[in-house]
């Protein structure tokens, strides 16, 4: 039985070169293999002090990330932008990067008091298996309230709302209304970001009564004695999921419009959902 990839670790975590007084950090790219494609790609990052293994992002420390070629020619620098990926615990930064072709790349990261970080290494591809914005949402077959109403065997969360299992994703992106799709395992997740994303979702929730909001649990399954039996469920591969977890925002024509991994901000999300549900 196959565990889905952890979200947050990323492909490369190579140590600073530059020399300076502050901690010389590394840095990590944490959107996960398969999920970078071409154009406008947001794109996670990371900090770790590689002493203590402490994440440095923080929302008083800003920081820059310069993306390069596989040899090391800087093609731009972008702004990031921290999020939380457990709230007042751990974060990492967000960047809309421009991803000309499908290659490897190099990306170094520039923040305050800290050594510049990097090379990390990451791929980009030209039909990433992840669902892109602008693609069709999948009309996933996944289990409801109906089918389960006792919601601790479709779902992991220790408090779920039950407005979010009522429908399916099948029925949610062919209802002709927006829709949010997230796919999380809170008991299981190994970024730890499962939880609290799923939580940000369930408060946005009431906010959007004309928008159908749908928790999709990673796992079937959830009685079994060790995470290693667990299975996942068919709708992470329909949808090309390399890790967990993740948001899609659906228009009221089925097509995806915004998709993010591992965390997002409030103004990520609301921002998403009002383009789609007004």
């Amino acid at each position: 039985m196959r565990r889905i990839l952890p979200g947050l670790l990323g492909l490369a975590m190579l140590c600073a070169a530059c020399g300076s007084d502050e901690v010389e950090p590394f840095a990590l790219v944490a959107s996960s293999n398969g999920s970078i494609g071409l154009g406008e790609q947001r794109v996670l990052f990371g900090l770790v002090d590689p002493e203590t293994d402490e994440f440095l992002a923080s929302p008083d420390r800003e920081a820059t990330v310069t993306i390069r070629d596989e040899n090391g020619s800087p093609l731009e620098t972008y702004p990031m932008e921290f999020i939380w990926t457990i709230p007042d615990v751990r974060g990492l930064y967000v960047a809309h990067v421009n991803i000309p072709e499908a290659a490897t790349y190099q990306a170094t990261i520039d923040a305050e008091g800290l050594a510049t970080a990097g090379p990390a290494g990451f791929v980009a591809y030209d039909d990433p298996p992840v669902v892109e914005p602008g693609e069709e949402a999948p009309a996933s077959e996944t289990r409801t309230s109906a089918e389960f109403p006792d919601l601790s065997v479709i779902s992991s969360d220790p408090e779920p709302d039950p407005a979010m299992y009522e429908s399916s994703v099948a029925s949610a992106v062919t209802s002709g209304a927006p829709s949010v799709i997230v796919f999380a395992t809170p008991a299981f997740c190994t970024s730890q970001a499962c939880g609290p994303l799923l939580d940000q979702v369930k408060t946005l929730r009431p906010e959007y009564p004309g928008v159908e909001f749908v928790h999709v649990e990673i796992y079937e399954d959830l009685q079994v004695a060790t995470p290693e039996e667990l299975t996942v469920v068919p709708a992470t591969g329909e949808w090309g999921l390399p890790s967990e977890p993740w948001v899609f925002v659906v228009d009221d024509s089925g097509v995806v419009s915004s998709a993010f991994e591992g965390a997002a901000s409030d103004d990520e999300l609301t921002t998403a959902i009002d383009a789609v549900s007004s």
